[in-house]
């Protein structure tokens, strides 16, 4: 494997996510900074852990979620991730400007860098600590002209018209309140017939889980034996699949989930839908949380997290349940 070929995996690891100052519309909200600052502390943090050797948490973190499931979900193939299929479907010729909304840690922009998507993209994001860090691997990888970061709350950013050739969002849009402004901000700056390209969580808002949810991954929690229920983020064990009350919610992140239900209906006011793939999520999110990380290679592991991919792809099929999480490519209509 060449050194270009260790960077490509190695940036794919970092996703499950402008050297000029050409945006100079974009404005953050003003007031409430205590809100907003304990949730740019909380993803300063999370974009840390990502590029850490700290234990995965999250079902979309662990890799051999990714290679089995995810991936020959949307791509039909277990080394091709979701961006990578967006570039051989849409993006054969790079286009000159784009746009990252929610760009974390940097993963997205580095990874579409590499793989001739857009000569330049301006990323933005609430957390400054983030952006600190995606700008130390936009270096490292010697990528740091071709990429600007700012901070900006994406509730109130304002943005130039027709000024993009595409505009990209990975499992940010559900955190995001003032919906129908955001959307509204990416037609208007997003060229006619141009793409937003969205991964995203699509399930219910803040996490109300339907009680076939619970019930459903309940029923999984019960079947991994407690080796594999040892929580990462806190001390003890696994045992209770539950609906978190909305008090438990805004106080953990009032921005998570916000209004993810209703991202689906209001994209489709606004743009046409070229493509959607949903990869599931609906009881492996809410199974695997906290506890992912337990999962290794070998043949026992791999064996109950085929049980947990069965258990959910029968489910979606027999429409018990809908997919919580879908890669969407939308066209601007121009209107």
């Amino acid at each position: 494997m060449n050194a270009w070929q260790q960077l490509i995996k190695k940036i794919r690891t970092l996703q499950v996510t402008p050297t000029d100052d050409s945006i100079s519309t974009a404005v953050t909200a003003p007031g409430e900074p205590s809100k907003w600052g304990a949730v740019s502390e909380l993803w300063s943090q999370r974009a840390v852990d990502l590029v850490s050797e700290v234990k995965p948490s999250s079902w979309t973190d662990l890799p051999q979620v990714n290679r089995l499931y995810i991936h020959p979900l949307l791509s039909r193939t277990p080394d091709v991730g979701w961006l990578e299929l967006i570039s051989r479907r849409y993006f054969s010729v790079p286009v000159t400007k784009a746009l990252s909304l929610g760009c974390g840690g940097g993963g997205l922009e580095r990874h579409g860098l590499i793989l001739n998507m857009a000569e330049h993209f301006d990323a933005f994001d609430i957390s400054d600590g983030a952006l600190r860090l995606a700008r130390e691997l936009a270096t490292e990888h010697k990528l740091s002209k071709q990429v600007n970061y700012q901070v900006a709350d994406l509730n109130a950013l304002v943005l130039p018209e027709n000024y993009y050739d595409a505009v990209f969002a990975s499992q940010s849009v559900h955190h995001i309140e003032a919906l129908e402004h955001y959307l509204d901000q990416v037609v208007k700056t997003l060229k006619p017939g141009q793409l937003f390209i969205v991964n995203e969580f699509v399930g219910p808002s803040q996490f109300q889980w339907t009680d076939v949810q619970v019930e459903r991954s309940q029923y999984l929690l019960d079947k991994l034996p407690e080796k594999y229920r040892l929580r990462i983020r806190s001390e003890g064990i696994k045992t209770v699949i539950d609906r978190p009350s909305l008090e438990t919610m805004t106080a953990a992140d009032p921005t998570e989930a916000i209004r993810s239900q209703d991202i689906l209906p209001e994209m489709e006011k606004r743009f046409d839908i070229v493509e959607k793939i949903d990869f599931g999520g609906t009881l492996l999110h809410l199974v695997l949380d906290d506890i992912a990380g337990n999962f290794s290679d070998s043949p026992e592991d791999i064996a109950y997290l085929q049980m947990l991919f069965d258990e959910e792809q029968r489910l979606l099929k027999n429409g018990e349940i809908s997919s919580d999480f879908t890669l969407i490519v939308a066209r601007n209509r121009g209107d």
